[in-house]
């Protein structure tokens, strides 16, 4: 079994499919060394890391310069987060995704949100863009590349029905799986699980934390997001501040 096939193999388990996200080289190895079985990274926590915020702020050179040591620092199967491919222009976006699938990656999360207007790209442009990046890929032998359909709809809506309208038409594409963030309500959960064939990835957040729970209900992979970055940066904040005001550093031992 490849690594495509054992990344694509995890989300068909009898138990949720854990993954958590770097953000450098060290947070993939310490995930490594914990046992994970593949990881992701996290665009939040790698922004974060330059010293950005969120959103693409950076140039995909950069970016992919910034990528390369993660994916060179574990052997396991690494998943990236690609945000909305660096351009709106398809051609664009599939010389981007065929660039990190030569690196060794295994997957990628595209989303469908318009890094310029901030709003969602209309439905049938992010259809066109997917269906160009699986023709790419397929071209060019990395036909077995997970592509996680990432739709941003439930956050700027809340709404779950032009979310289902999203996600379906995204699975016709031909995605190997959905990726919906904000998602937290298990019943709208379960009715998003039960219209879709291929695997539901939700990611975690103070609401939605219990990977089981949400296995009972059709997701099959559970994801950290930003939420090991948030708490190693808050853990160092603290640390810092406690070692400021007391002058002392017996917490850290």
């Amino acid at each position: 079994m490849n690594k495509y096939q054992t990344f694509h193999q995890l989300h068909t388990q009898d138990q949720p499919f854990i993954l958590p996200n770097a953000w450098d080289p060290l947070s993939a190895r310490l995930l490594s060394q914990a046992g994970f079985c593949a990881i992701a990274t996290t665009s939040w926590g790698m922004a974060q890391a330059r010293g950005q915020e969120d959103g693409e702020q950076c140039s995909f050179e950069e970016f992919l310069n910034q990528l390369k040591p993660i994916i060179n620092a574990v052997n396991i199967p690494i998943s990236i987060d690609i945000e909305s491919g660096y351009s709106n222009d398809v051609n664009i976006i599939c010389q981007h995704v065929l660039a990190v699938a030569e690196l060794g990656v295994v997957g990628i999360n595209i989303e469908d949100s318009d890094k310029v207007t901030g709003k969602l790209r209309i439905q049938e442009q992010q259809i066109a863009i997917l269906t160009a990046i699986k023709n790419t890929l397929n071209r060019h032998g990395f036909s077995q590349l997970f592509i996680n359909a990432r739709t941003d709809c439930f956050l700027q809506t809340a709404q779950i029905d032009p979310t289902i309208t999203r996600v379906l038409a995204y699975q016709t594409a031909g995605v190997d799986g959905i990726f919906i963030p904000g998602l937290t309500d298990l019943a709208a959960i379960q009715q998003i699980t039960t219209s879709l064939n291929v695997p539901l990835n939700i990611m975690a957040d103070d609401s939605v934390s219990n990977s089981r729970m949400l296995f009972a209900q059709g997701v099959q992979r559970f994801s950290l997001g930003n939420a090991l970055f948030d708490a190693t940066k808050s853990f160092i904040l603290t640390a810092g501040c406690t070692f400021k005001c007391t002058k002392n550093c017996d917490h850290l031992f």
